[in-house]
């Protein structure tokens, strides 16, 4: 029994509360300057009005309620754009980063046959009949040069 005494007090309470918060809340100052607070107003005098119960429409509740299916529906609508914008920023830096480990790699490569070339390593190169020509000096000198514009062109 005394167990049931403190849930009936919370439920009251509680019930209390919500008829409470949905009542509209009036101010105002009397003659002596005090400021007074209360649920209705004052018979005369300058009021204001601190808080107003929120207005529901009694029959307007299928309007109400496709409102907020649209609202869902847009919500939804922007959600799956945030989303594929995501996805295509992801797919996008995941590209330049391929792009970018490739032209590293193709940099390297070039430092690599340029300082072979410096350091005086024989060169060859295929013909149109599939034998092997070995490279001459202009032809080394020509390759040195391409290959230090395009390494200048990896530092930038």
């Amino acid at each position: 029994m005394l167990r049931k005494i403190p849930v009936f007090l919370l439920l009251s309470l509680a019930t209390l509360a919500t008829a409470a918060h949905a009542q509209t809340v009036y101010s105002w100052k009397d003659a002596n300057g005090r400021t007074h607070y209360s649920d209705t107003p004052p018979p005369e005098g300058n009021t204001r009005t601190l808080r107003q119960p929120s207005i529901q429409p009694s029959s307007g509740a299928s309007a109400s309620s496709s409102g907020n299916a649209a609202s869902y529906q847009e919500q939804d609508q922007a959600f799956r754009k945030r989303r594929a914008e995501a996805a295509e920023a992801e797919t996008k830096a995941r590209k330049e980063q391929l792009t970018s480990a490739a032209r590293q790699k193709e940099c390297q490569e070039a430092q690599r046959q340029l300082t072979a070339i410096e350091n005086g390593q024989r060169m060859a190169r295929y013909d149109d009949a599939g034998e092997r020509v070995f490279l001459t000096d202009e032809e080394r000198n020509s390759n040195a040069d391409n290959l230090r514009k395009f390494i200048s062109s990896c530092n930038n």
